[in-house]
C-alpha cells in the first residue's frame, strides 16, 4: 500500500469547506485531473456512489465515512483495476479550517517502483489542495489545465 499525506489550512468556516468538499460533485472544481463526477444513487452521506471521469480513465467510488464537519472517506468500489482510499480529516471553526488529506492506493507493482510512480501525483494532489484553498478564500481559481472556476 502507498500513501499521499498532506495539510492545508483554509481561512474559510468549517461548516463551509465541509460541506464543499463532501459533495464529490465538486471534484472538478479544484483537481485538474478530474473532469467530471456524477452521483449514481440517490443516498446522501455512507452509501453515497460517483462516477469520475478522470483525464485518462473512469473511476467508481463510495463514501463508506461520513461524520459531519469531522472526517469523510471515500474508497473505490469492488472491481475498479486500482484499489484506492482517501481520507479527509476537519478540524477548525468560524474562520478557518485545516484539512488533513490522506490517500492510500493499492497497486499492483514492487513497492520500488510504485514509490517512483507516485512522484507525479504527490505533487498534483499538493497542487489541487492549493487550488482548493483558493478557489474557497478567493472565490476564483484557474486551474492547471485553464478551466477557470469560480466559487458562489
Amino acid at each position: 500500500m502507498l500513501s499521499i499525506s498532506n495539510s492545508i489550512t483554509i481561512n474559510r468556516p468549517l461548516s463551509q469547506v465541509f460541506a464543499f468538499v463532501s459533495d464529490q460533485r465538486n471534484n472538478p472544481k479544484w483537481n485538474y485531473y478530474v473532469m467530471s463526477v456524477e452521483k449514481t444513487n440517490e443516498i446522501k452521506g455512507v452509501g453515497a456512489e460517483y462516477l469520475q471521469t478522470r483525464k485518462s480513465d473512469q473511476q467508481k467510488f463510495g463514501v463508506v465515512v461520513f461524520k459531519v464537519n469531522k472526517r469523510l472517506v471515500i474508497q473505490s468500489i469492488l472491481g475498479q483495476r486500482l484499489k484506492v482510499r482517501r481520507e479527509f480529516i476537519f478540524e477548525g471553526n468560524e474562520k478557518q479550517t485545516i484539512i488533513y488529506d490522506q490517500i492510500d492506493f493499492k497497486v499492483p507493482l514492487p513497492k520500488f517502483l510504485s514509490s517512483l510512480i507516485l512522484k507525479g501525483p504527490r505533487n498534483g494532489v499538493k497542487q489541487n489542495l492549493a487550488m482548493l484553498k483558493q478557489l474557497l478564500e478567493t472565490g476564483h481559481v484557474v486551474l492547471q489545465d485553464g478551466r477557470e472556476v469560480l466559487y458562489k
